[in-house]
């Protein structure tokens, strides 16, 4: 049995209303998982880890810098925007050509769009941590005028 591992990437905001649903291994093709339609952008993700305390570090995504992916990515980090970031494994012998029903959810990440930065060719986004040390299962998150308002003057 060969294993073969997808990434599902999520950038919604506050409310709910998504940016961008992006799948980095069916290449050149829109695939259907979950209901939702997710479109091939060759991203990659880093610092998937959890520590012995339970907090998980910062991860961080790559993707070339094409026009969708800058005005995304850009959008994103202006808005306090939130990711999901989803890995599932399968059977590649069974299809390789679109998501099989009954995938294994190897792992999820949900966090705060808090960076990124850019090169030539390729553009980074900041997810900060998912759970707080402190605040338990709520997600940290900048204080911008887009979640709390403008503030009252005196």
């Amino acid at each position: 049995m060969n294993r073969g591992q997808a990434q599902y990437l999520w950038i919604y905001d506050v409310s709910g209303a998504s940016y961008q649903r992006w799948q980095s291994y069916y290449a050149n093709a829109t695939v259907n998982w979950g209901g939702y339609a997710w479109t091939f952008v060759p991203f990659t993700a880093d610092g998937f880890t959890a520590g012995v305390s339970g907090d998980e570090a910062n991860v961080s995504v790559s993707a070339p810098a094409t026009s969708l992916v800058i005005s995304t990515f850009e959008s994103a980090i202006n808005a306090g925007a939130l990711a999901e970031l989803s890995i599932y494994e399968f059977d590649t012998t069974l299809s390789n050509n679109a998501p099989q029903p009954g995938q294994q959810l190897v792992g999820r990440f949900t966090g705060q769009v808090i960076g990124g930065n850019a090169g030539l060719t390729t553009i980074s986004l900041q997810l900060g941590s998912a759970l707080s040390p402190v605040g338990s299962q709520i997600p940290p998150r900048n204080f911008t005028t887009a979640i709390m308002g403008k503030g009252c003057r005196l």
